[in-house]
């Protein structure tokens, strides 16, 4: 039968995996969707990105370096961090699964956010150990909440910091308060992925954290800010034990020499990101005050997208307003959930797709 295995045994809890949801990238009856479904950037790669890309398939029948120097290099360099407590993947996930893998198993519990990031449950799984969804407040972490579920069992605490599916963050106070309540034992990951459009006050860079204690890694991505999504780079910080232990489990060649030279100059291209950065920040702030004088409910979003929640649970519903955005060729993302039944995510798209989706969802609101 399809999907099950009949005869061999696999670890305990990976048949209780489901399917990760990815956003639709087509609908019917169109040629283009304005796809506002997985928080991909709208401006594309830097072109000095794109170009030592296209160089690099030029040596593609070799094999990649294995020590990278220059990319951890301009990371370091932007970020203030050390080279050498730097670790990379294809991709942030794989980076989580890796760490989670490494520092949980059989009998032990990884806590995380009930409405977080919903890989982190999956990772705990794979790893063979135990997810504990703590509760939050009104899809906002609660250190509390976090906190009255530790157990001599618990290994790891991960929260994404801005979080997604809500857009929303915890301040670096509370995040501080957090770390300073956990054993020495328990591993604290911060999923970091939108850390360059937390623009609040009170955000504090995680990486703080890996300077001051030695059980706390900053997990980080090129597919948000560095717009480079479908070539799979993620990266971590972290102390320079678990960094060694990280790199010494990890895959032979952890980034395609493709990656590796664009995330290079992706890096280095401020020109680039202070576009990206500025473009985001217009659009966050137009879909907000639009989408709330619609009488929708936004919360307040520190990414590169808006969680819209619709009151009406009759007749102006999250269902169906998404049935009337496709309609106009706009995907949205909305999630099986309960907690997110009544809610739509959109990402910020391209000036043009942001203006088409106010009108449509007013168009919606106002029949």
């Amino acid at each position: 039968m399809k999907g099950r295995i009949s005869l061999l045994s696999p670890k305990r809890g990976l048949e209780d995996i489901g399917h990760y949801m990815v956003g639709i990238s087509s609908l019917p009856g169109f040629n283009s969707i304005i796809k506002l479904s997985s928080n991909e950037s709208p401006l594309g790669p830097s072109p000095a990105a794109l170009a030592a890309a296209t160089a690099a398939l030029e040596t593609a029948h070799r094999y990649p370096e294995v020590d990278l120097q220059e990319l951890p290099e301009a990371i370091a360099q932007r970020y203030g961090l050390e080279p050498s407590q730097i670790v990379f993947g294809p991709g942030s996930d794989e980076i989580l699964l890796r760490l989670v893998s490494i520092f949980s198993g059989q009998g032990d519990e990884v806590i995380h956010s009930k409405n977080a990031y919903m890989q982190f449950p999956i990772y705990a799984l794979r790893a063979g150990s135990t997810p504990i969804g703590a509760e939050d407040e009104d899809l906002k972490h609660s250190v509390d909440g976090i906190l009255a579920c530790v157990t001599e069992r618990t290994k790891i605490v991960v929260v994404a910091n801005p979080d997604n599916p809500s857009g929303t963050y915890l301040p670096g106070a509370e995040i501080r308060r957090l770390r300073e309540e956990l054993r020495d034992d328990i591993l604290l990951i911060i999923d970091g992925a939108y850390d360059e459009y937390a623009l609040a006050d009170d955000y504090e860079n995680p990486t703080n954290l890996v300077r001051e204690f030695q059980n706390v890694v900053v997990t980080r991505t090129f597919s948000k800010l560095f717009c480079l999504a479908g070539l799979r780079l993620g990266w971590c910080y972290g102390p320079p034990g678990v960094a060694d232990l990280m790199e010494r489990v990890g895959p032979s060649f952890p980034v395609n020499i493709a990656a590796q030279a664009a995330g290079t100059e992706a890096v280095r291209d401020d020109a680039h990101i202070s576009a990206v950065l500025v473009h985001n920040t217009k659009w966050i702030k137009y879909l907000s005050q639009e989408l709330s004088a619609l009488g929708l409910v936004v919360y307040p979003s520190q990414t590169n997208f808006v969680l819209v929640k619709f009151p009406d649970k009759a007749v102006k519903t999250a269902k169906r307003a998404d049935d009337h955005l496709k309609s106009q060729g706009i995907v949205g993302r909305r999630f099986a959930l309960e907690d997110f039944r009544d809610k739509l995510r959109l990402t910020v798209g391209r000036d043009d797709e942001m203006r088409k989706t106010v009108g449509a969802l007013t168009e919606f609101m106002r029949r």
